[in-house]
This record gives C-alpha cells, sequence and structure tokens, in this order.
C-alpha cells in the first residue's frame, strides 16, 4: 500500500468559478483540487502587497490572499476538529478595506492551528481555530 503525502500549499477562492470554490496550488505552483470547503492545518494568512496595490489601483479582482498550510485529507482528524469549531472565530480580507487577514474586531490574524474554508450562502467564509 502506498503512504499518502500531505497536500501542502496555498488555498485560496477561485474567481473563475460561480459561487464560492476554493483552489489548492501545491508547492510546484500547480492548481491539484478544487472544493467547496477545505480543512487547513499549520495555516498562515496570506496577501501578497503588490497584488493589493494591483486590486486597488485597477478596481479588478486577481488572487493575491489566501492561506498557506496542509490540507486536512484524514477524515477522522477532520471530524475532530469540527467538533471543536464551536470555539472558533471568523476572518475576513477586503482589499479596500484592510491590509490582512482581521477578525471581526479588525485584529490582525496571520496564523491558526486550523483553518475552514467555507461558504456562507454566496459568501466566502473563513473560520479558524487556535488550539
Amino acid at each position: 500500500m502506498r503512504e499518502r503525502k500531505e497536500v501542502c500549499g496555498f488555498i485560496f477562492r477561485n474567481l473563475h468559478h460561480k459561487g464560492v470554490v476554493y483552489s489548492v496550488r501545491n508547492t510546484e505552483g500547480r492548481t491539484v483540487a478544487h472544493s467547496n470547503s477545505i480543512l487547513i492545518r499549520n495555516a498562515k494568512f496570506v496577501v501578497q502587497e503588490g497584488g493589493r496595490e494591483r486590486v486597488r489601483r485597477e478596481k479588478k479582482k486577481f488572487v493575491h490572499a489566501g492561506v498557506r498550510g496542509e490540507v486536512v485529507l484524514d477524515p477522522i482528524e477532520a471530524a475532530n476538529i469540527i467538533k471543536l469549531m464551536d470555539q472558533s472565530k471568523t476572518a475576513y480580507y477586503n482589499p479596500y478595506k484592510t491590509d490582512h487577514f482581521v477578525d471581526k474586531d479588525n485584529n490582525k490574524v496571520d496564523k491558526a492551528d486550523y483553518v475552514l474554508l467555507t461558504s456562507d450562502g454566496d459568501k466566502a467564509k473563513v473560520i479558524y481555530l487556535a488550539i
């Protein structure tokens, strides 16, 4: 039996799909998966400054923000973490209002033990958990 490797990379909201779809770009820069919800371990929130400035300047959407980390593939680990989500907080990023990901109190969010990227209707939802 072949051992399954962890999928590590950059996870971002895909702007080319209708609704809320996230894409996973591996460390080689290749998009390897799409999903409506993704659970990420050892997460770091990333905003590329040049991309943010381009969005503000051109008033167009460009992928320049997301989460780096390990996609949780183990269903048992995912189920255990989802049970803890009642202790979680939400974050958001809007390039016209903030320079980085922030929580509801406008505190900067840099990293988290786990991040769940999902949707709330047609809006992206970022839920993070620091254990």
